[in-house]
């Protein structure tokens, strides 16, 4: 077990890296994790100092664009599958999206899922409502509850975006599916098309983009009368 949690946590502060690095090349000078630290940087939340794993604050606006990450690395003995935490973690995510939001509304929470692109591939061991459908599916559907939040004042245990993390374990190759982009259904095996996922990096382009749409939003002219 305490091989797990190290594992994990090596994980996790990688990831955490990558994807700070992503954002400062968005522009988010500042964000940390650094090369200096800064893993688990604490930001205040309506029940006092929480840790983040990618934290972009600033005096003026407090916190700015907040990343949480998670990661199941292996499937569960007994199922086979990778469905085991979905619950918990989904806890996790909804108290720390609702303490964040109550203190500061206007803050850009992205959640990502990280899972071994096998977890697309097991969908004939699932049983009962989860027969015949893959643990990247299910996790889709399960995860859809959490997110979008589209303004300030909509609910504060949901996420702006959340986007579950495929990667192959021998390769660099990573692709993400967009939870939040609710015209999007995965499929219910296999695994997803190249059209339907996003690169990281427009993956993180999405998460500046909502984050310029919640503090700098564009005005727009009537069109010109026919």
């Amino acid at each position: 077990m305490a091989g797990k949690r190290t594992y994990g946590g090596f994980l996790s502060n990688a990831l955490a890296v990558l994807l700070a690095n992503g954002l400062r090349a968005e522009g988010f000078q500042g964000v940390l994790p650094d090369d200096r630290g800064g893993f688990e940087s604490p930001s205040r939340t309506s029940r006092g100092l929480k840790k983040l794993d990618v934290n972009y604050s600033t005096p003026e606006m407090g916190l700015g664009l907040g990343l949480s990450i998670k990661t199941i690395a292996g499937p569960d003995p007994g199922t086979k599958r990778f469905t085991k935490n979905y619950s918990r973690n989904d806890n996790e995510l909804r108290a720390e999206a609702m303490d964040y939001h109550r203190r500061q509304p206007f803050a850009v929470l992205v959640g990502f899922l990280f899972m071994p692109i096998s977890c697309c591939d097991d969908g004939g061991r699932g049983h009962g409502e989860e027969a015949g459908v893959s643990s990247f599916a299910a996790a889709v559907r399960y995860f859809r509850s959490r997110t979008p939040r589209p303004e300030p004042e909509d609910e504060p245990d949901l996420f702006e975006a959340f986007f579950i993390c495929i990667y192959d374990p021998e390769s660099t190759d990573v692709r993400l599916w967009p939870v939040h982009d609710l015209a999007l259904a995965p499929p219910k095996v296999g695994r997803p098309g190249d059209r339907s996922t996003l690169s990281l990096d427009a993956a993180l382009g999405q998460c500046a983009a909502i984050f310029e749409h919640r503090n700098n939003p564009a005005f727009e002219f009537a069109p010109d009368p026919s």
